[in-house]
């Protein structure tokens, strides 16, 4: 939630002594891995929908039986009397960090998060914005999680703070109000002085169907941080133009399950239109794109999914039964996999036209990156790697539902029913164990360019500013990072750019062949850059044959440019940087040779449709 200033030290104190008490009560097995990923991160869980062993958001809340062991902190609980979201016990551990973010979710504009340090130590250094303090233990305290903020633990020990989230109410707002004046006296809740009996948990916490009046609230947040940026204010224009329409079909259906084509409807139209705007790659002041936003506030939670327990939507009108799972309606789903500038999208493009085939239109980063625990930013920015433990039952059905609900076929049908989905980024190089975990029967198409050409194409996209993915990365100089974040990328620190484009090539081919090597080869088809302009199509149907697609579509003698080209092709560009790139040619040699046999080895064997 946003506030007037970065932190609140509210005038209330607690007995930590007897919070940590209660901490080492808890069995071991009460402590889990941060869902985030955050290296040195793990909690506890207090309050969760349902009193379940969940990360979820949305839902009923209600204690677990950890919260239901600790009877003071049930008490500060009921002294303060808000109403309770989800609420745990969070573990730092020594030289550890909780790298900068800022808190986007839906959830957090609605939500305060209150910290209770319970074990600390002088070295845990808690910023926001431009203010950094140490909360001392049994002190409380609320911040802005608008706002860029991290957690440092410098110390030899671990950090223990009892966090608690809440919507408010209770003696909250006076505590924050009188923390703002600074004139009232700390008063202190000490243990069994009150019962902790009687907690009030929130029941709504995401709408079945947004109303109009939310999304205006939603969009005027947004609009308060866009400056004046004209690009930033027409795609806000077109969003007002999309709440318009909304508003006129909530009037007519409001909640009824019976608008929920025709709200998907508009929700996929203001989406396309918004991105052909270029919201994805438009930043706001705080470096977060204006699409993320869109999606966060408003998109993606604007019709409850089918599945939630909010919605009544998910069940079959008929049978009064659920619909499949999301992840159970993809069929051996197509992934193409390359390193960055390899033309992948010019591949993408024209395999979006094999008959059966679905996708979502782009490229997924917000799709994967929206996912609790996926984004870089939340696993200490290591890198967009991704593998089979990162694939959790919960993340996977969040993840099929997200790309379920863009699909569209080439003649622009929605998904229905089982389908076999198209799904390409060039991160996803570094993700093929978990793309095989989440779908077992996925077939991968490996991209190869030839490296000279590769490497240009990356120096011109990083001189271009046009291919930022992390425009605010930590420890970089600038803070500014493009294309894929490889493992190890600290490493390139002070390197020329020359240099850094080789080792993002070498890193990612070397992950992405080492991973291709472990899948049934009946999986994997491959492809040569050259030869898909060469030839595309005989190309494109030796590929939809390869992963049991029908191909009835003539494609010419050449392919349209794709949308991502930075300049016009030509296989001799790459020689106006010839001396920095054969200069560099040494750290991609070796991953080049491999590559180049891998493809031999794959071209050589017969295509088996999966």
């Amino acid at each position: 939630m946003r506030l007037r200033q970065p932190f609140l030290k509210l005038p209330i104190r607690f007995d930590a002594d007897a919070i940590a008490a209660e901490v080492r009560a808890l069995p071991p097995s009460a402590w889990t891995p941060h869902p985030t990923g955050y290296v040195g991160n793990e909690a506890v869980r207090l309050v969760t929908p349902g009193g379940r062993d969940s990360d979820n958001l949305e839902g009923a809340m209600a204690a677990t039986d950890s919260l239901n062991r600790c009877d003071y902190v049930r008490q500060i609980m009921a002294a303060i009397g808000s109403v309770w979201g989800r609420s745990r016990f969070m573990g730092l551990a020594a030289g550890r960090e909780v790298p900068s973010h800022i808190d986007i979710h839906y959830y957090w504009r609605t939500h305060l998060r209150i910290h209770i340090p319970v074990i600390t130590n002088p070295g845990v250094l808690f910023t926001c914005g431009d203010e950094t303090v140490h909360m001392a233990p049994g002190e409380c305290w609320v911040f802005d999680s608008s706002r860029w903020h991290d957690v440092q633990n410098k110390g030899a020990d671990q950090r223990i703070h009892l966090v608690l989230d809440t919507v408010g109410g209770g003696i909250l707002p006076d505590l924050m109000e009188a923390a703002e004046s600074g004139v009232a006296e700390s008063r202190f809740v000490r243990p069994g002085g009150r019962s902790g009996d009687g907690l009030i948990y929130e029941k709504i916490n995401s709408p079945e169907v947004m109303s109009p009046w939310e999304m205006r609230c939603h969009l005027a947040f947004i609009r308060d941080q866009a400056g004046d940026d004209p690009r930033i204010l027409r795609i806000l224009e077109r969003v007002e133009s999309f709440i318009a329409a909304w508003a006129a079909d909530w009037a007519r259906f409001g909640t009824d399950p019976k608008g929920r084509a025709v709200y998907s409807k508009l929700i996929e139209e203001v989406r396309a239109q918004t991105l052909a705007l270029g919201a994805d790659r438009i930043e706001l002041p705080n470096g977060i794109t204006v699409q993320l936003m869109l999606e966060q506030l408003i998109l993606l939670m604007a019709l409850a999914h089918p599945d939630s327990p909010l919605s009544d939507v998910g069940k079959d009108s008929r049978t009064g039964g659920s619909q499949p799972s999301f992840r159970s309606r993809f069929d051996r789903p197509v992934v193409i996999v390359s390193t960055p500038r390899s033309g992948s999208t010019l591949l993408y493009e024209t395999l979006e036209q094999a008959s059966g085939l679905y996708s979502t239109g782009d490229e997924s980063h917000w799709i994967i990156e929206n996912i609790p625990g996926l984004s870089p930013a939340q696993r200490g920015w290591t890198s967009n790697r991704l593998t089979e433990q990162d694939a959790t039952d919960e993340r996977a059905e969040k993840l099929a539902q997200s790309f379920y609900q863009l699909l569209k076929d080439r003649d622009g049908h929605p998904a229905d029913g089982r389908v076999r989905m198209l799904e390409k980024t060039p991160k996803n190089a570094l993700r093929v164990p978990f793309f095989d975990a989440l779908w077992p029967d996925a077939n991968f198409i490996y991209l190869y360019r030839d490296v000279r050409e590769t490497l240009y194409s990356m120096m011109e996209a990083w001189h271009s500013g046009g291919f930022r993915t992390y425009p605010a990365l930590p420890g970089w100089p600038g803070g500014s990072w493009s294309m894929l974040l490889v493992p190890g990328w600290q490493q390139l620190n002070g390197m020329n750019l020359a240099q850094i484009v080789a080792h993002q090539w070498s890193i990612t081919t070397e992950t992405l062949l080492d991973d291709l090597e472990k899948i049934d080869p009946n999986r994997v088809q491959v492809v040569e850059y050259a030869a898909l302009l060469a030839s595309p199509q005989t190309e494109a149907q030796r590929l939809a044959k390869g992963v049991g697609l029908e191909w009835d579509r003539p494609l010419g003698q050449t392919l349209p440019l794709s949308k991502t080209t930075v300049s016009r092709p030509d296989k001799d560009k790459w020689r106006r940087l010839e001396a920095a790139i054969e200069s560099v040619f040494p750290i991609v040699d070796a991953a080049n040779k491999r590559a180049r046999q891998f493809l031999e080895t794959h071209s050589s064997r017969p295509s088996a449709a999966a």
